[in-house]
């Protein structure tokens, strides 16, 4: 097995040659087993051509005459098999250990690329694409290469067979090697059109990959707006092009695969005609003319065997371009090869003439200029988008300033090493990303060696350490994927632990408190007062009370420093500065011209500029400019950069234009209780068209048993007898048996293939209406590369059970039957001989598939880790970056690919034990048989021409008991998927929708949350570990209630009940009277606009995003939910616009920018009841007091619940409710309860404190403690 320590290969460079040659040294890398498996493919073929030759010695010197004794001449055959079997198990098990590896190697070279590649390069990336090509394309590759030595050793049996054969008969051979050439040129003409068919199918998959991604990623969004149907839909639109796309292919591979297995039956009604009339001459002998057509009969499996690899390699070189195109994109942030390390310093940070955009069209900075002296915090303050957050990006080296130079004590960053520059700068992203881990493995993610007294010192310098002790599980809480299972606010302090448990010389906090308190933010900036003296720091700051910490503020707006100094200063001079920080007072409006709304019914023009092509969600165009005024802004798939010749030829095709023509509605019906999920179930809706399909396999399968038949009629009848007539006749009969079977062959491809396809669509759109009903709980806990690998891997699964596995299946049973009919009709004494090999075969065959069974659902649970691995790794390969964690994340990603390997592994070694033996069994047999059949036909029991054939129809037989067998390997693969599609579908959502709902009030009366308990799922037992608890809580219709308390009090969790994203675990919520329940969960949510705390948005365009909630909004409509919202002016500054694309999950945009268009989204939907969960937190103050006034008109008639961190917005609501530990501690309005002085006034005093405390406090003096 290969080493998880050891760099996988590296592909040739582009230019090097084809798909195949660039990917050589992945195989050469194991050139050891590959050239084992290789030469004993090549000599066990070689050994296997023998067989024939050996056999007409038998007929034609023992069976028809007494010139030699069989004995030593079977001896030999069976001597000959047994070796023949020690090569094949070398040949299975190396060539499958190389397949193994090399994937292994892939995946791992695919990993670690993804890892290495920069923030430009992530922000082209879909991650619905990345997974499709980690697991479909990577299972092709596997596939061909498993299939190689095979494939060569047949070669070398096509040749050595030729050679024999010449030896025998000139004419026959010449017949023989113009079927080959024909053979040739079909396959030639099959690849020109089956590559571009494929590869359209494959993207196909791509797209619909990306569809289930964003579903999952911002399944809170498309819950809280009832977009279910909308996002089944889409996957509904996606499934149907990628069946129409496959429905190509099955229409071109039917035309050419019968084609492929009909020229070389042709060949065996040559060897009929032409083989009997040399016969008649005296110029072919009996036992020649059996060897030809064992010779034939050997060569239809290699044959076939080709016309599949055509087909496969032609998918395969596809998904091999797909797989290059990841290993092709070079990052361009890279270092020289003889870079030095950063030296240690104390940290001066100069940017000099730095000009930066994410597209070259629009800079982000233009012309920034700062120095920060050595242990000097300096923070940035700007509006959303004004480019703090990239300088951010810019220090560390994510990203290359296009002009300019940034140093840190006077050494360009360029000029490091990154390793070096990123342990000299922590940062704290403005958006939190947690791994699927313990909390204590998530703070020491950039130093796995920290000791537990470290990991809790940085906990308790980032506020953390009170929550996590509060945990059933301390610091060993798992967090769930993103960290799910916490709240915003306690996620963004474990980031910053994390950064500071790292002990930097620089300190990049790119708003890294946005989401907490005032109280708690107050609590972790007393500790960071002492972290950050002597520390060189800069903070991208929202709030006046983040200001408090610097010794100098930085005025950053457009991209550039239009004032500096503190914050006495800025305020009497800069008038930026003024307008940025006059919002805290709720009373004073400055809204702009700007952003009053234009006549109704009309856009500005210019914000909406003529479109320049389709823009589907999941598929935007590579490369087209979609950057926001503060964020990356490239395309959304890295899609195959297609040739101009591949074009072409795709375009050249017929169109891929038919439907499926399935019931959607009774697809995504809920599943009845009870009802359990399998291939029955699957196949049931489609036995009709699947029975006339297999129909037409089996007789295709029956009439490939003629062949032996009238062979045994031209030799004892035609030949033996002399009868020409009789001859030709049966001649003819097996031409037309031919010509019959390309038709059935034909139909049967069409119709099977298509029916799969379309069950396939059917049971994609059955998996993804299961998870839209699932509650978010589901989501939370189950990592989204699982759900994506029963989207993706499991119906891949399935896709090859039906479409090659039943068919091989009916065909092996079919003709197996067939035979053995046959057989005992032919000669009952040789079919007795024959069935004494059934008793090992069937023991042999049950022990195989019961050991097989075990390793391939180890293998399907070990692929599940390594798809969520892979994802997780893909989502937060920021953090990974900036903690300089690509290497240890390289190792444990590769140690669970290693594991999956193992499993495979396993079950090769059966694998490879268990064809051969059956091979061996197929020839004993064979020899036993002519053994008999020798005596028989002494005594005159039997002629020559019905052991010549038996001898065949052994060989038929044979043949499919191994396909069967090999469909084992399928069947299995699909039986774990079965079951894992099955747990799904059993789930039930803990958020049901009743039989008989009650109709929605509209408007929403009284909203009441009755004696609330709540307790999330995998909690303890313990009380504390209740979030809410015995919570009362009454919001009348129309009354803005804003919902304050600590980080983790419940405010969210009050917010996931009001939108039914969870129901109590005790208590009830009810609105006008009726208990949520009773009402249908979509139906109640479509009269909400919710706004999270980070703000989810879907590729596509801006537009779009903002109509999300209704789709069918007009344009002028969307304009005016901006407008209302203070959105309009970046949209409108934007070259595209409101036709902006979007990147994924929103990264072509600022946070505050996400969240502007959140709000119009929530806007534009015009809401009963508006939930803003810290909707503004991550807008500079201008922008929110813009929004706050916005909001105050969107609030009127329509009840209002916000939470609140920023305690001014709380200050405009009619009633505050404060949550302290799960519980209602007071309610009242600000002046209430800032009177009643209990919590509220102790968390006003703190953001007082914070936002008008005077001078900021210097943290420039005495010795920086280490962490």
């Amino acid at each position: 097995m290969p080493r998880t320590d050891a760099a996988p290969p590296r592909p040739l460079p582009p230019g090097s040659g084809g798909w195949a040659r660039r990917l050589a040294p992945f195989v050469l890398a194991h050139r050891r087993p590959a050239a084992f498996s290789l030469a004993a493919a090549l000599v066990g073929q070689g050994l296997a051509a023998l067989a024939p030759a050996i056999q007409r010695i038998v007929v034609d010197d023992a069976l028809l005459s007494d010139r030699r004794s069989s004995a030593p001449w079977l001896v030999g055959l069976v001597a000959i098999t047994v070796v023949a079997f020690a090569l094949a198990f070398v040949r299975r098990w190396y060539g499958g250990r190389v397949s193994l590896a090399v994937q292994y190697d892939l995946r791992n070279a695919i990993f670690e690329r993804l890892q290495r590649l920069d923030f430009a390069g992530h922000d082209r990336l879909h991650t619905g694409q990345i997974v499709a090509r980690a697991t479909t394309d990577l299972g092709l590759l596997q596939m061909l290469l498993s299939f190689l030595p095979l494939v060569l050793g047949n070669l070398v049996l096509i040749v050595v067979a030729v050679v024999v054969m010449a030896t025998l008969s000139l004419p026959l051979t010449v017949v023989t090697v113009a079927v080959l050439a024909v053979l040739w040129l079909v396959a030639v003409r099959m690849r020109r059109t089956v590559f571009p068919a494929s590869w359209d199918a494959q993207q196909r998959a791509g797209e619909v990959a990306g569809v289930v991604d964003e579903a999952v990623n911002g399944v809170r969004v498309v819950k809280a707006f009832g977009q279910e149907e909308r996002e089944l839909e889409r996957l509904g639109a996606a499934s149907r092009r990628l069946y129409a796309s496959r429905a190509r292919l099955v229409r071109i591979q039917a035309r050419y695969t019968p084609t492929l297995a009909a020229v070389p039956a042709l060949a065996q009604v040559a060897v009929l005609g032409l083989g009997g009339h040399l016969a008649l001459r005296g110029d072919l002998s009996i036992g020649a003319f059996l060897a030809f057509a064992a010779y034939l009969t050997q060569l239809v499996a290699p044959i076939r065997l080709l016309a599949i690899l055509v087909a496969v390699a032609q998918q395969t070189r596809a998904g091999g371009e797909r797989i290059l195109d990841i290993l092709d994109v070079n990052p361009g942030i890279t270092e020289r090869d003889d870079a030095p390390d950063l030296p240690v310093g104390p940290g001066a940070v100069s940017c000099r003439g730095v000009r930066f955009g994410y597209t070259a069209s629009t800079p982000v900075l233009d012309g920034f200029d700062l120095d920060v002296a050595p242990g000097e915090v300096v923070a940035l303050f700007g509006a959303s988008g004004s480019g703090k957050s990239t300088v951010a990006a810019l220090l560390p080296r994510f990203y290359d300033v296009a002009a300019g130079s940034i140093t840190i004590d006077g050494v360009d960053v360029r000029d490091v090493t990154l390793a070096s520059l990123r342990r000299r700068v922590g940062v704290v992203f403005e958006e939190a990303f947690l791994f699927s881990d313990t909390i204590a493995a998530n703070i020491a993610y950039g130093r796995p060696d920290a000791t537990d007294a470290e990991v809790r010192r940085a906990a308790v310098l980032a506020g953390a350490a009170d929550f996590v002790d509060d945990l059933p599980e301390g610091y060993d809480t798992v967090v769930g994927e993103r960290g799910v299972s916490l709240s915003g606010g306690q996620r963004q302090r474990i980031a910053l632990a994390r950064a500071l448990l790292g002990d930097p010389s620089v300190l990049v906090l790119d708003d890294a408190t946005s989401a907490v308190d005032a109280g708690t933010e107050a609590s972790i900036f007393a500790q960071l007062r002492p972290v950050l003296a002597g520390r060189t720091t800069l903070l991208v700051a929202h709030r006046r009370s983040t200001l408090q910490l610097a010794d100098r503020i930085v005025v950053v707006d457009a991209g550039r420093v239009v004032e500096q100094g503190s914050h006495d200063d800025l305020w009497e001079r800069c008038p930026r500065y003024r307008e940025l920080l006059g919002h805290v007072d709720p009373t004073t409006s400055t809204v702009t011209a700007a952003d009053v709304p234009p006549p109704a019914g009309t856009v500005t023009a210019a914000a909406w500029p003529e479109p320049t092509g389709d823009l589907p969600r999941a598929s935007a165009e590579p490369g087209r400019p979609g950057a926001g005024i503060g964020g990356p802004g490239h395309g959304h798939g890295m899609m195959l950069s297609a040739t101009p010749d591949l074009l072409a030829a795709l375009a050249a095709l017929p169109p891929a234009t038919e439907d499926p023509s399935v019931d959607e509605v009774a697809a995504t019906a809920p599943p009845r209780e009870g009802a359990g999920f399998g291939v029955r179930t699957l196949v049931a809706p489609w036995r009709r068209l699947l029975a006339l399909g297999l129909l037409a396999v089996v007789a295709e399968a029956l009439l490939g048993l003629t062949g032996p038949l009238l062979l045994r009629v031209g030799i004892d009848q035609g030949v033996g007898e002399s009868r020409p007539g009789l001859l030709w006749a049966a001649t003819a009969v097996l031409a037309a048996a031919v010509g019959a079977s390309w038709v059935v062959s034909h139909l049967g491809a069409l119709l099977t293939g298509r029916t799969a396809e379309r069950m396939l669509h059917e049971l994609r759109l059955r998996i993804f209406a299961q998870l839209q009903r699932l509650g978010i709980d589901y989501y939370e806990r189950e990592l989204a590369g699982r759900i994506m690998t029963r989207m993706t891997t499991d119906v891949e699964a399935l896709s090859q059970l039906v479409q090659t596995g039943l068919v091989t299946l009916l065909v092996g049973v079919a003709t197996g039957v067939g035979v053995f009919v046959f057989l005992v009709v032919l000669s009952p004494p040789l079919a007795l001989v024959a069935a004494l090999s059934l008793p090992p075969l069937v023991l042999a065959t049950r022990a195989y598939q019961r050991r097989a069974s075990m390793a391939y659902d180890r293998a399907r649970e070990a692929i599940a880790e390594v798809n969520a691995n892979l994802q997780e790794n893909l989502s937060g390969v920021r953090v990974a970056q900036a903690h300089g964690r690509e290497d240890r994340n390289r190792g444990h990603f590769a140690d669970l690919n290693r594991a999956y390997l193992g499993h495979r592994l396993g079950a090769q070694r059966l694998v490879s034990l268990y064809f051969p033996f059956v091979a061996l069994l197929a020839s004993c047999t064979t020899a036993a048989v002519l053994g008999a059949g020798d005596v028989l036909v002494a005594r005159g029991t039997v002629t020559a021409g019905v052991v010549v054939a038996f001898v065949l129809y052994l060989d038929l037989f044979f043949a499919p008991v191994q396909q069967v067998s090999q469909v084992f390997d399928t069947w299995q693969q699909a039986q774990a998927s079965v079951r894992r599609i099955d747990e799904l579908l059993a789930l039930r959502t803990v958020v049901p929708s009743p039989l008989d709902p009650r109709a929605v009030p509209e408007p929403l009366g009284v909203i009441r949350l009755e004696d609330v308990r709540f307790r999330y799922p995998g909690d303890g037992v313990e009380e504390r570990s209740e979030a809410l608890r015995g919570v009362d809580i009454e919001l009348r219709p129309g009354e803005h209630v804003a919902i304050v308390g600590p980080t983790g009090a419940g405010k969210s969790t009050v917010v996931r009940l009001l939108a039914r994203f969870a129901d109590p675990t005790a208590g009830r919520v009810t609105v006008s009277g009726i208990d949520l329940t009773e009402i249908d969960p979509g139906a109640y949510r479509r009269h909400i606009g919710y706004v999270p705390q980070e703000a989810f948005l879907f590729t596509g365009s801006i537009r779009d995003n903002i109509a999300y909630g209704r789709p069918d909004a007009t344009d002028a409509e969307v304009e005016a939910a901006a407008r209302s919202i203070g959105a309009h002016g970046f949209v409108a500054a934007l070259p595209d616009g409101y036709r902006t694309a979007v990147t994924e999950r929103g990264r072509s945009l600022s946070a505050g920018q996400r969240q502007l268009l959140a709000l119009a989204r929530a806007r534009l939907v015009d809401p009963d009841l508006l939930l803003l969960d810290e909707a503004t937190s991550n807008l500079d103050l201008a922008a929110e007091g813009r929004v706050r006034e916005a909001l105050d008109v969107l609030r009127r008639g329509r009840t209002t619940v916000t939470v609140a961190h920023r305690l001014p917005t709380a200050a405009q609501a009619d009633r505050i409710i404060v949550l302290v530990d799960g519980r209602v501690a007071e309610t009242g309005t600000h002046a209430e309860l800032v009177a009643a002085d209990g919590v509220y006034a102790e968390l006003w005093a703190a953001f007082s404190a914070g936002e008008t405390g005077g001078e900021p406090v210097s943290a420039a003096t005495g010795p920086r403690p280490e962490v």
